[in-house]
C-alpha cells in the first residue's frame, strides 16, 4: 500500500471517532435545548426554575458543542476558506500553499489541546470545583478541549500529507457527509 493509500485508509478509519464526536456534541446541544425550554417552562409556570442549568450550559455544554464536532465540521468542508490568491497560483504552487496553511493550522490545534489537556489534567489531579448550587468540578469542563482539538489537528494533518484532492473538499463532500 502507498504512503498515499495509507493515509487515505487513515482518514476513512478516522471518520468513525470524528462523527463518534459529532454526535456527542449533538447530544449535548440536545440536552441544551430540552434544559434551557423545561427550565422557562418552570420558570413562567411554577416560579420553579432550574437553578443549575445556566452554569451546566456556560461551562460544559457550550464547551462541549463547540469543540467536539470541529473534525466532522472540517473533514465535512465546514470552515471559511478565502482562495482568492491561492487559485490565481499554478496547481503544484497553490497545494504547497495550502499544505502549509493546513499543516500551520495543524500544528496550532496540536497545540491548544495539548494545553487544554495539560491544564485539564492539572484541575482534575488537585480537585478544582466551582462553588455554586451545585459544587461542580472544574476539570470536567475542560476535558473536551483536548478531545476536540485533537482530533480537528489529526485530521488537518492526514488532509495535509494525503492527496491533493483532499485540499479541496467541496469535490468530494457528498461522498464523506455521514
Amino acid at each position: 500500500m502507498t504512503s498515499g493509500g495509507v493515509l487515505q485508509y487513515a482518514g476513512r478509519s478516522f471518520q468513525f471517532l470524528e462523527n463518534l464526536a459529532a454526535l456527542i456534541g449533538g447530544g449535548m446541544m440536545i440536552a441544551a435545548m430540552v434544559l434551557i425550554s423545561l427550565d422557562a417552562i418552570l420558570r413562567y409556570t411554577i416560579s420553579a426554575p432550574l437553578v443549575f442549568v445556566s452554569y451546566l450550559m456556560q461551562y460544559y455544554l457550550l464547551v462541549g458543542m463547540l469543540t467536539m464536532p470541529m473534525a466532522w465540521g472540517f473533514r465535512t468542508g465546514g470552515y471559511i476558506r478565502i482562495s482568492f490568491f491561492a487559485m490565481r497560483l499554478s496547481d503544484s504552487a497553490r497545494d504547497l500553499l495550502l499544505r502549509v496553511g493546513m499543516f500551520a493550522g495543524a500544528i496550532y490545534s496540536l497545540l491548544l489541546a495539548w494545553l487544554g489537556g495539560k491544564h485539564f489534567w492539572d484541575v482534575f489531579q488537585r480537585g478544582d470545583i466551582q462553588m455554586g448550587v451545585i459544587d461542580w468540578p472544574v476539570s470536567w469542563s475542560w476535558v473536551w478541549v483536548p478531545i476536540g482539538l485533537g482530533l480537528l489537528a489529526i485530521r488537518m494533518l492526514i488532509i495535509t500529507f494525503g492527496p491533493a484532492a483532499g485540499l479541496y473538499p467541496n469535490e468530494t463532500i457528498s461522498d464523506e457527509v455521514a
